[in-house]
């Protein structure tokens, strides 16, 4: 498995380098480093496969598919359309905590954005005052 392949794996499954690191019990500099390898250690490959419960060995999540319809652009593209998913308890927990991250920024958006309503139905309400007397 290449860095790249590995990167677009972490990709597919929503996963920063930071979760990935959790995942592999290393630390975020090593998974770096795996991403930017040009042939990570079979040893590595082998973590990899079972973390993401990966049974083909020549598993590759850029691949190509010839004469399939999911292959994305012309017929001649490289990269594999389809998607590949993991259902490892420690990759779905991650990927639990990462939009439970985003729940929490998306309602502070909404709380925001709520104040400012408010404010802007103050300020028709107060103009609405003024034109109604006279």
């Amino acid at each position: 498995m290449k860095g790249k392949e590995f990167k677009q794996l972490l990709k597919l499954n929503g996963l920063r380098q930071s979760d990935a690191a959790k995942i592999f019990g290393v630390t975020r500099p090593t998974i770096s480093i795996w991403c930017n390898q040009d042939e990570i250690d079979d040893k590595i490959v082998r973590l990899i496969n079972e973390r993401f419960r990966v049974t083909d060995p020549s598993f590759s999540p850029i691949s190509v598919v010839s004469g399939s319809s999911n292959v994305v652009g012309n017929s001649n593209s490289t990269i594999d359309n389809r998607q590949y998913y993991s259902d490892s308890p420690d990759v779905l927990r991650a990927q639990i905590e990462l939009l439970d991250e985003r729940i929490k920024e998306k309602d502070a958006q909404i709380k925001e954005k709520d104040a400012q309503i408010k404010e802007k139905d103050a300020q028709i309400a107060k103009l609405l005052e003024i034109l109604s007397k006279k």
